[in-house]
């Protein structure tokens, strides 16, 4: 078995560490208690490092030896348990696997290459550890600029693969290949001369990685065709809702203006005839003939400053359905968005959840007018919708709001609502307001 000493194996610890739990949370940085990443990774290096010198079964190839891992893993799997995200943990155990075999490939091919480019024991000494350690960090840190290419297509899988069937699938595979590579391992280590076999571990770890990330990589392109070729879908059945829309109109255009020829006719022929009363009654027939226009008055080009086609195309299709419901819904969007891809998919999911199961209630109040309204500040992206409501309108919770005319309930969007998001619901005299701001991560 390669041993070294207490303070070679303290810095290895720390270094190693530091950098599996910052890939951990590479792609969760929602799920990161701190707000500064380096610094958390840095104090659970420490307290790993800590624990691992003090056990004393850590040289040896046993449970107990795997002490510190498991409290490491039961310390992250409660922060999340306290802070109520549970449905990361599939994927988060994914992410933790993946990483573990990254380091371990990695840290044994440069270990299994200095070993007989220099020998066993400056291998083992302080020295050829910081060595080591030095080239372990600069390959660590090009894998990590490597990463932020493929930071929000890697996101977006996650995201959209949480709770379905294909993530616990996932999960098993990626758990069994793990257990099987850590047991491998412990076995090799327990057998004399067991520095000879770095290389075949090395292989196998790079084996699995390889495998794994293009596996990965894989599920990930056909996850981004499938999600374009959605929105495609999505957008085509946008588009169509609003040729109608536009068709209709139109329509209306030009029958306003056949009607507008035959009014100025009659009115002029009165006029010229000095037939005062007859000009009278004819315009009182008129106008009492007007009807409130329900023409949408905002258009798809209104909304180009959302760099978001899935949120912008929600937005307007939210504002038409509004519009049939009988609801006046006026539109404030700031210039320009700046939000991330992430934090704008969210949001226009929240939109599409929320929106259209009040429409009828929001049609039956007075006035009915409702304020769609996005502001944006350097830290988060904010909905505010300010809606009417009856003089008897009460707050139920904190996602309700109860009258005669009906409830208003906003409940089933806290499902939808990412980490350090918040929902504040309030009401004003006669006026509701439901804030919703997520964090721009």
């Amino acid at each position: 078995m390669v041993t070294v000493s207490p303070l070679s194996l303290g810095i290895a610890d720390y270094s190693m560490v530091f950098w599996f739990v910052l890939f951990q949370y590479y792609w969760f940085p929602e799920l990161l208690p701190m707000r500064h990443t380096s610094l958390f990774c840095a104090l659970v290096a420490g307290a790993y490092t800590l624990m691992d010198l003090i056990n004393p079964f850590t040289s040896r190839s046993t449970l107990l030896g795997a002490l510190p891992v498991i409290l490491l893993l039961g310390f992250e799997i409660g922060l999340m348990g306290l802070r109520h995200q549970w449905r990361y943990l599939p994927a988060f155990v994914d992410v933790a696997i993946l990483s573990y075999l990254l380091i371990e490939f990695i840290d044994m091919t440069v270990l299994a290459g200095m070993i007989p480019l220099t020998s066993l024991a400056f291998a083992t000494s302080f020295w050829g550890t910081l060595s080591e350690l030095v080239i372990n960090n600069i390959i660590f840190a090009l894998i990590g600029s490597g990463l932020w290419l493929s930071r929000a297509p890697m996101e977006n899988l996650i995201q959209d693969i949480l709770g379905r069937s294909m993530e616990y699938v996932f999960l098993a595979f990626m758990s069994v290949l793990g257990v099987v590579y850590i047991l491998f391992e412990y076995s090799l280590q327990s057998l004399d001369d067991s520095d000879h076999y770095l290389i075949f571990l090395a292989g196998v770890a790079g084996t699995l990685v390889v495998g794994l990330s293009l596996s990965t990589y894989m599920l990930m392109q056909t996850h981004l065709q499938a999600a374009h070729t959605q929105l495609q879908s999505q957008q085509q059945r946008f588009r169509e809702q609003y040729t109608t829309e536009l068709n209709r109109q139109m329509a209306a255009v030009r029958t306003f203006s056949h009607d507008y020829q035959n009014m100025l006719l009659g009115l002029g022929g009165y006029l010229e005839d000095q037939d005062y009363a007859g000009f009278r009654q004819l315009y009182i027939d008129i106008r009492s003939g007007w009807e409130t226009s329900n023409a949408a008055d905002l258009t798809i080009e209104d909304l180009a400053n959302v760099p978001n086609a899935d949120l912008r195309f929600r937005l307007y299709h939210n504002y038409l359905l509004a519009q049939q419901k009988g609801v006046q819904l006026f539109v404030k969007v700031p210039e320009p968005l700046t939000a991330t891809v992430t934090t704008l998919k969210d949001m226009g999911q929240i939109v599409d959840s929320a929106l259209p199961p009040i429409l009828p209630i929001l049609g039956q109040l007075t006035p009915n007018t409702v304020t769609f309204e996005l502001r944006e500040t350097a830290k988060e992206l904010a909905w505010l919708l300010t809606f009417p409501v009856p003089g008897d309108a009460q707050l139920d919770g904190h996602s309700r709001v109860t009258s005669a005319q009906g409830i208003l309930d906003f409940s089933n969007i806290h499902e939808l609502l990412p980490a350090k998001a918040t929902l504040t619901l309030q009401l004003k005299l006669h006026w509701g307001q439901l804030t919703i701001a997520l964090p721009k991560t």
